[in-house]
Order: structure tokens, then C-alpha cells, then sequence
């Protein structure tokens, strides 16, 4: 490495591109870009050419993941991006916050061939090329363009871009906008002639569709008259001074953290130009390692701590103690009431359960029901003549049932990971955690059904490979095919069944009595047909299931909890190679929440000790607020908001009707969720932490009467208190006419007062404005350790400090000693009312509060230079204790300014 003192591009950080390029070619760093810069300058010709540069092939099925092809690469050039952007050799280089699967917009790097080809739908066609790529298996391709061309081309096609989206809500943001693209072409070397009747105020609204086609063409007809190679390495130089900016922003001392320069614009910048590899950053920086940087080149191999009880006995024979011994130490270990791991508890009743539907299948004969609803993979209807609606209630053992009900009761909310809460639907839920093998063998069962018995069946017996194409092709990678014979076998069957007979529902006979005599009208209503031969499928299918379980079952259910929670290990690795710290609870609730609903009952800590990690944090378990069952609780909310069956003749007969119907069925189906919320927000949710917005509400009145309604519904169905109504678009105004006045002390602004050294609680009232309110742990320095240290509605608890409606409590004795102040901080819900700011009309008071007595307010003067944020009060630390400080510091540069005050990382 060279030395700190001498940074050749220190100059270069507000230099022209052409001047920068100049210092790097001095410094000798140039050449490492040469082969990168040759072939991007090819593509970018190609594409202004009328070539188009990528190619996308879309996955089959609807988790399937695509893929992207970049077109007219040669074998050396594949060999070469395969290293240098291939996922694995990046992570190797320590890029491990790539993510593992992308979205992409590849359209962007065809939009130049399709202007020039298809000019009437060249937009359309583009947005139809972004994609969803996997890079698991590598995918180096999609990593050039994600990272180089797809910036590159966005870069320089902006005017049509902008142009197509139509204009900018203000003039001055507008104005901005197109400033911001004419210096960023000026500095890549195109013609302001270029942009002339694109930019503001250069009349592109007076042209017509051909007009407009006609500009975008002559502005690729702009960009093909510079230089390619022109266009490719200025734009390189302005990422470069972007990462040098970074990095100089961070390397207080002389050098800097990856982690903490590399923000999400900047982490596709090394991935495009230095291959991931922060160390070649380093080297084009002449900048040494910062001495706690650590470059992970592997991520430890997961270690799963599940089945430890079938070991107990050779455990104590080898340590020399009683075997139930062991047992007490394992369930210590795994924080339950046996050795036995939930996941462990899980897949034995897995089996149970499998062995019942194995049974209730084989049993089936014509002129029974139909085994639909046998797996609770249903949407809820309420309507009239639905079809077995949780029939596993009706056909399963009791005992099944009850142990799918208490395995499957709870779950974690992603978004609000600090509780345990309420699962209403269990069997789905059990269903999900079966998966494909579930989905198989109970479709192909019900097509035997339906073939044979009617009425219809979506896919004849021959068909079943290509219908079930998705769960058979899962089973085959997870090395537990099916049969072939199995098809086989049902084709042929099918060849054997009895003619059609129509399924008559309804028959009628009508006497008639003529001159020349009577005779009787019969009048039949058939609805689909059956053919004979049921038994003979059933049998078939049967037996390979049987066999199949035989095999397979096991191997299977392993495979099942054993990816799961290894993909969980994984993705904890990864973020702390990334983060260079372990996740926080809300943090790892992202990437495991799903794994632990279906294999630890919701219980994050269950699944921190499986992957052999401390738990950051204990959930809490709120008490239950859904009584009994999930589907039969939706329909009592159905009823009592007014639902009614719906028929046939009320679709024909009353439409308007029938779509309200429908309405309320949503929102029973959504009270379920409800609950979710208020078990884990401790109190019911307002509308936009339900998200009201998202439903229909058929009143009158719409939402404003409807949610109010919706509320107390369920507060009398769970014999909860209906909370007190504030309308949606005003909840945070807590502060209304004839609101109380402040009690207890007032503090004018910058006094301070001691606290007790127990629970303090500082509530937000407002006028005029709806708020947020969060708060911010800072160190003796005046910063935060990371990220997680803002306390807000999407991370509503840190060290002892929570967040609810309005109001911020911290438990002072369990704050962490390197935590010197909480501060409280009250936002302008911009959401809500965009231009609104705190000033005579829009203010805030703050209500302090102890369980002791202590009781203080602060109100500081109107705000009057369109401040939108401000820090309200501090609760620091003073000698021995605590204090408060009435503090009332406004921001007009929103959340981001306060939040580089801070040390938080906004731009990441």
C-alpha cells in the first residue's frame, strides 16, 4: 500500500472528470480499469447502435426465478465476468451485502435499440424487462449489469425516462431535476443541444407522439455522435469521486470501515469497478486498512443444534452421570419443558398427522364428500354452498387436530418482533411448514376425486405431471421424487373409466293431459358428470403414496427443517460479514421470521439457539386476544358487521349488493390481523399501522364511519375496551379542543429537572399537525452505536427504551451503561400533510411523567423557520442519576438532517 500522505486523488474530489481521469492515469491507477472501461464502451456502442444488450428469460411458476443474459459477449469475456462478478468470487472478496436474490431493471439497457426499433411502445416494452434474478448459483451477468450497466444507461437515457413518467409535483423540484441532468451531461461531454426540448421549459408538452418519438431519436443520435469510450470513462470518474467522497466523509483518523463508507450507492460502485474487493478500493485510494477492518472471505459452515435428545444416552454413558441428567441440561439448554427440540416436537407431529391423512384418503368412496378442505390452503368465504371449510376438523382425530392447534398457535409478526402473538389459522400454517410433498399428494388425490365423482376437475389424470409440474420438480431437488410410474399408471386408468354420466341435481315431473292423452313432462338439472372407476385411482394413488412415505417421508421432513434453518444461519453470517455486527432482533426477524413460524412457534429465541447463537433480546408473549378459533371468529366479525350468505341469485339480482358483501367478507378475513396488531402493539392499531387505506369500507361515510364500527366490533368480541376515536387522518392530533392543560411543573426551554430512577415516560401532544414521535440512544460522544438505535414505529424497542402512540418510556435501570442520554425527538408526519412544518398554528407540548409522582411539561416558543423536525427533551445521565432537559431544537432539513447529527446512516 502506499502511504497516507501522498493521495493523488484527494485534488480530484471537485475536479472535471477529464482532469480527474488525468490524476489517475499519473498515479498509475488507471490501467486497472482498461478491460472493464473497453467492454462497457462496446455494449453502450452496440445498444446506441440499435442493438439491444440483454436478454431475459422468465422463470416458470410463481416463485421460479428469472434469468439475464448480457448479449455479445465473448467466451474469454464470460470467463473473465464469471470472476470478477460472479456472486461467490465477490463474497470471497468480502462483498457479502450483495443480496441473494435482486430486483433488475435490464429493460433500461435495451431502451436504446428499442427507440430505435419500436418506437411507438419502446417504453413499455422496457418496463417489461426488469426482473426478479437469483444469485445463488452465481448469475455474473446479472451482477454487471446491476452494478455497472444498468447505472451507466440510466445515467444516460434519463431525459426520456423523466420525460415518460411525466413532470416532477412543483415547478422548483422540476426545476432541480433537470438542472441536476443538464450538469451531469455537460460533464460527460454531450451537447446541451442534446436536451434542448427535453428540459424544462423547452416545450416537449406541445409535441405529439410522433414528435416525441422524433426527439428521443435524435437524442440517441446525440449520445452516438461522443465517444463512447468518452461517455463510459467520465461516467466512471464521477462514481469515483463519489467514493472518494464517502470515504473521505469517514476517514476521521486517515482511513475508514468499509461498513461504514459504503452505503448502498457506493457497495454497487466496488461491486462494478473493483469486483467487491474493498482492499483494491484501498489501493486505488493509497489508503491502508483500517486496523478493525476485517474481510470475511467464508462464512462459517452452519451448525444446527436440533436432535440432541436421541443422543442423551451415549452423552451420560460417556460423561458418567444418570441419563436423566442429560435430559434436565438439554432442556435447560433449549429453554423448554423436555429435551425434546420444537423442531424436533414439530416433525413427529408432522408424521402423526401425515399417517391421518393417509388414512382419510384411503377411505374415501363414492358417494362420500369430497376431501376438499382436508388441508387448509383455502381464502375464507362466508358465501352460501362453500365447499369443506376446515373439513379436518370433521375428519382427523381429535388428538391431531388439538396438536396442530397448540404447535402452530403462534407466530412473529415481522415487522413488530418484539412479541409472540396469535396465529388464527394454524393448519394453514402446518400446511405451509409441510410444503411440496403436501401440495402433491393431496392435489393428486383430490383429481382422482373430481375426475371420478364430479362434478369437474381441473386437470384430467393424464395431465396431472404438467399440472403438478411445480411440487413434483421440488420434490426431484430435494432427491425424494415421485414415481414416474405413477403417471403412468394414472394414464392408463383414466383410459379405463366408465363413460360420462351426468351429475343430476335437480329433477322435476309435470303431469299433461291432452285430447289424445296424458303423459308426464320430466325436467332434470345436471350439473358436470362422473365416470365409475374411482376405487381402482384411489388404489393406485394410494399405493404410491404409501410407498413414497415408505422411502422418503423422513428424509424429506429432514431436508425440510434442515435447509430452513441453515438458510437462517446463513443469512445471520452474512449480515454480520456485511454489518461487522450481529443483527438485532428486528434485524434477524427479516430473514427468519417465516422459519420460525413454521418450525419454533414464532419463538425467535427458539431458533437463535437451533443455529447455535445468542438471542439479543427475549420476546414477549402478550396475553391472547383471539377467542378460539381464527375462521369461526372471522365469521362472528362477518355477522356482526352485517354479512350476509350470498347466493347465486343475489350476484344476478342485486350486484351492488353482493360486491359490499365482498367488502365485508375482507374485512372479517382482516380483523384476524388485527388482533395480530393490537397483541403486539399492546394497544389496537390506528389505521395506518392496520394500513386502512389498503381495503374498501362499505359505509356511507367510507373509512371516516367504517373503522370506528370496525373497532368496536371486535373490542366487543374479545371483550376488549373500544379505544377512543380519533378520525384516521388526524390520530396523531391527540391535543383537540378542551383537551386537558399541562400538570405539574412547567420547564421553560434548556431547564432541566431530576428524575427518579425508574420508568420515565415523555408523551407528545399536538395541535394543528400529525406527529411521530421516536427517540435516539446516544453515547457520551453525542452519537449512536448504529442504526438500531433510533426507536421508532418500525423498531419500537431498544436497551429499555420503547415506542407507542405518541409517547416514548425508558426504563431508566435497564438502559446500557455506554447509553449517556435518550433523546426524544417529534417529526412532522409528512405522509399525512406534506408541506405542513411546526410553527403558530402546528405546535407540541411534552408531558414527563414517573410512576413516583414526578410530573413536568414543556412547551417552547412557535417555531418559525419551517422546522419539521424537532428534538423535544433529553433524559441524560447526571452524577449518580438521571435528569431531564427541556431541549426543543428544531431541524428545517427533515429527519436526515437530524439524523447526520446523530450518526445515522441515512443514505445506507
Amino acid at each position: 500500500m502506499a502511504s497516507d500522505l501522498s493521495r493523488w486523488w484527494e485534488p480530484a474530489l471537485n475536479a472535471h472528470p477529464e482532469d480527474l481521469l488525468a490524476l489517475e492515469a499519473a498515479a498509475g491507477q488507471q490501467q486497472r480499469f482498461g478491460q472493464l472501461d473497453a467492454l462497457a464502451a462496446r455494449l453502450l456502442a452496440a445498444a446506441l447502435a440499435g442493438r439491444p444488450v440483454a436478454s431475459v428469460v422468465r422463470g416458470e411458476g410463481a416463485e421460479a426465478a428469472d434469468s439475464v443474459e448480457v448479449l455479445g459477449l465473448t467466451v474469454q469475456e464470460r470467463t473473465w465476468c464469471a470472476e470478477a462478478f460472479g456472486l461467490q468470487e465477490q463474497q470471497r472478496r468480502g462483498a457479502w451485502y450483495l443480496p441473494q436474490k435482486m430486483s433488475l431493471k435490464a429493460g433500461v439497457v435495451n431502451l436504446p435499440s428499442l427507440v430505435r426499433e419500436r418506437p411507438a411502445h419502446a417504453l413499455t416494452l422496457a418496463a417489461d424487462g426488469s426482473v426478479g434474478v437469483s444469485l445463488v448459483d452465481g448469475a455474473a451477468e446479472a451482477v454487471l449489469l446491476w452494478s455497472l450497466l444498468v447505472p451507466l444507461f440510466e445515467t444516460l437515457i434519463e431525459p426520456i425516462r423523466v420525460r415518460a413518467a411525466g413532470p416532477a409535483k412543483a415547478v422548483d423540484d422540476q426545476q432541480r431535476l433537470w438542472s441536476g441532468i443538464e450538469e451531469r451531461y455537460r460533464l460527460l461531454g454531450i451537447s446541451d443541444e442534446a436536451l434542448e426540448i427535453f428540459s424544462f421549459g423547452g416545450g416537449w408538452h406541445r409535441l405529439d407522439r410522433p414528435g416525441q418519438q422524433r426527439a428521443r431519436l435524435r437524442l440517441l443520435d446525440a449520445l452516438t455522435a461522443v465517444d463512447p469510450l468518452q461517455l463510459v470513462t467520465r461516467y466512471r470518474s464521477l462514481q469515483m469521486q463519489a467514493l472518494m467522497a464517502g470515504f473521505a466523509k469517514k476517514a476521521k483518523t486517515g482511513t475508514a470501515l468499509a461498513r461504514r463508507v459504503l452505503t448502498r450507492a457506493l457497495q454497487r460502485v466496488v461491486c462494478g469497478y473493483f469486483a467487491g474487493d474493498w482492499l483494491a478500493v484501498l489501493d486505488y485510494l493509497q489508503a491502508s486498512p483500517h486496523p478493525d477492518e476485517e474481510v470475511i472471505t467464508a462464512l462459517p459452515e452452519p451448525r444446527l443444534y436440533v436432535g440432541m435428545s436421541a443422543q442423551a444416552a451415549g452423552m451420560a454413558a460417556e460423561a458418567g452421570i444418570p441419563e436423566h441428567e442429560i435430559h434436565a441440561m438439554l432442556a435447560a439448554f433449549l429453554g423448554g419443558p423436555t429435551s425434546l427440540s420444537p423442531v424436533e416436537e414439530r416433525v413427529a407431529a408432522l408424521r402423526g398427522w401425515w399417517t391421518a391423512f393417509d388414512q382419510a384418503h384411503a377411505a374415501q368412496r363414492p358417494g362420500m364428500r369430497s376431501l376438499w378442505g382436508l388441508v387448509d390452503n383455502e381464502v375464507m368465504a362466508f358465501e352460501s354452498g362453500e365447499r369443506g371449510q376446515q373439513l379436518y376438523r370433521q375428519v382427523l382425530p381429535p388428538s391431531v387436530n388439538e396438536q396442530v392447534d397448540r404447535l402452530w398457535q403462534s407466530v412473529t409478526l415481522q415487522r413488530h418482533a418484539k412479541s409472540i402473538v396469535s396465529n388464527p389459522r394454524p393448519h394453514q400454517l402446518m400446511a405451509e411448514t409441510f410444503g411440496p410433498a403436501l401440495e402433491f399428494w393431496h392435489g393428486v388425490a383430490l383429481t382422482a376425486w373430481f375426475v371420478c365423482e364430479g362434478p369437474y376437475s381441473r386437470t384430467p389424470l393424464s395431465g396431472v405431471a404438467d399440472y403438478y409440474s411445480r411440487p413434483l420438480a421440488a420434490l426431484r431437488a430435494a432427491n425424494c421424487p415421485v414415481a414416474p410410474d405413477l403417471i403412468e399408471e394414472l394414464r392408463i386408468a383414466e383410459q379405463h373409466l366408465g363413460p360420462e354420466e351426468a351429475i343430476i341435481r335437480e329433477r322435476s315431473e309435470l303431469p299433461v293431459d291432452t285430447a289424445v292423452g296424458s303423459f308426464t313432462l320430466t325436467m332434470s338439472h345436471s350439473s358436470g358428470s362422473r365416470r365409475e372407476g374411482f376405487e381402482r385411482v384411489r388404489d393406485i394413488v394410494t399405493r404410491h403414496r404409501r410407498a413414497w412415505t415408505e422411502q422418503y417421508l423422513d428424509t424429506y421432513l429432514q431436508q425440510r427443517w434442515r435447509t430452513a434453518l441453515q438458510d437462517v444461519a446463513r443469512a445471520y453470517h452474512r449480515f454480520v460479514a456485511a454489518k461487522g455486527r450481529p443483527p438485532t432482533l428486528i434485524q434477524f426477524a427479516q430473514f427468519a421470521a417465516a422459519t420460525a413460524n413454521q418450525w419454533t412457534g414464532g419463538d425467535l429465541g427458539g431458533l437463535y439457539t437451533a443455529i447455535g447463537e445468542p438471542a439479543p433480546a427475549q420476546q414477549e408473549r402478550p396475553a391472547r386476544l383471539l377467542p378460539g378459533d381464527g375462521d369461526d371468529f372471522a365469521r362472528r366479525v362477518y355477522t356482526a358487521l352485517g354479512g350476509i350468505a350470498v347466493d347465486n341469485d343475489l350476484r344476478m339480482n342485486q350486484p351492488e349488493e353482493a360486491q359490499r358483501q365482498w367488502q365485508l367478507t375482507r374485512l372479517a378475513v382482516e380483523s384476524l390481523r388485527y388482533l395480530q396488531l393490537h397483541e403486539a402493539l399492546g394497544q389496537p392499531p390506528t389505521p395506518k399501522q392496520f394500513g386502512s387505506a389498503r381495503l374498501a369500507w362499505p359505509w356511507p361515510g367510507g373509512e371516516a364511519e367504517g373503522w370506528p364500527v370496525f373497532q368496536r366490533t371486535l373490542a366487543t368480541l374479545t371483550n376488549t375496551s373500544p379505544p377512543s376515536q380519533t378520525p384516521p387522518d388526524a390520530e396523531a392530533a391527540e391535543n383537540r379542543l378542551g383537551a386537558p392543560q399541562p400538570a405539574g411543573k412547567a420547564l421553560s426551554k434548556g431547564a432541566n429537572a431530576l428524575l427518579e430512577a425508574e420508568s420515565v415516560t415523555v408523551r407528545i401532544i399536538t395541535t394543528g399537525v400529525p406527529v411521530d414521535v421516536s427517540a435516539v440512544l446516544l453515547t457520551s460522544h453525542g452519537k449512536v452505536r448504529g442504526d438500531h438505535d433510533l426507536v421508532f414505529y418500525n423498531h419500537p424497542y431498544q436497551d429499555g427504551v420503547h415506542s407507542s402512540t405518541a409517547a416514548i418510556t425508558a426504563e431508566l435501570p435497564h438502559i446500557p451503561a455506554d447509553i449517556d442520554r435518550v433523546a426524544v425527538i417529534a417529526s412532522i408526519d409528512l405522509e399525512a400533510q406534506p408541506t405542513a412544518v411546526f410553527d403558530q398554528h402546528a405546535t407540541w407540548r411534552a408531558e414527563t411523567t414517573q410512576p413516583s409522582g414526578t410530573s413536568l411539561s414543556f412547551e417552547p416558543p412557535p417555531f418559525t423557520s419551517g422546522e419539521t423536525v424537532s428534538v423535544v427533551v433529553e433524559i441524560y445521565r447526571h452524577a449518580a442519576g438521571w435528569k431531564v432537559r427541556a431541549v426543543g431544537q428544531g431541524y428545517n432539513t427533515g429527519l436526515a438532517g437530524m439524523a447526520t447529527d446523530f450518526g445515522i446512516n441515512v443514505e445506507g
